[in-house]
């Protein structure tokens, strides 16, 4: 009868600590100071060209979205991941000479964002995307496209 008594209370401590680090781990980026970010994309591509796309995170499929030259952005907010974890890949698509081009771009990876902003605005050129500055305020970032 001790034996099991014994037994009931370690599984019920055991329990209890499951617990305490559910708690904590899902707690941890408000525990942190993760702040939301913001992620704005407009489209700079050239006159008359429309830009499709399309987000993903390894939890969020975020849509396909179309916007127009130089008039219309996408955005979305999210909280960073505990442990710096946090990506988000975006599909680039346009028809420029009648020809569809397809691109990549990881518009928000926590090791490279992550100290750098918590708005982070992007345009996407021809060249490719270029985020926001925060240090002079213009968009110098600039990254080539993946594709």
């Amino acid at each position: 009868m001790i034996m099991m008594r014994s037994k009931v209370h370690d599984d019920v401590l055991l329990l209890m600590l499951l617990l305490l680090v559910l708690i904590f781990v899902t707690t941890f980026d408000m525990v942190a100071g993760y702040d939301r970010v913001h992620v704005r994309i407009s489209n700079e591509l050239d006159v008359g060209i429309d830009l499709k796309l399309h987000c993903k995170s390894g939890d969020n499929d975020l849509g396909e979205h179309l916007l127009h030259y130089n008039n219309s952005y996408y955005e979305f907010s999210f909280r960073p991941r505990y442990f710096g974890s946090t990506l988000f890949y975006c599909s680039f698509r346009w028809n420029t000479d009648g020809c569809s081009k397809l691109y990549w771009f990881d518009i928000y990876d926590y090791h490279r964002d992550g100290n750098r902003c918590s708005e982070c605005y992007w345009k996407a050129l021809l060249t490719g995307p270029c985020m926001l500055n925060p240090d002079d305020n213009q968009h110098d970032l600039c990254y080539s496209w993946n594709y």
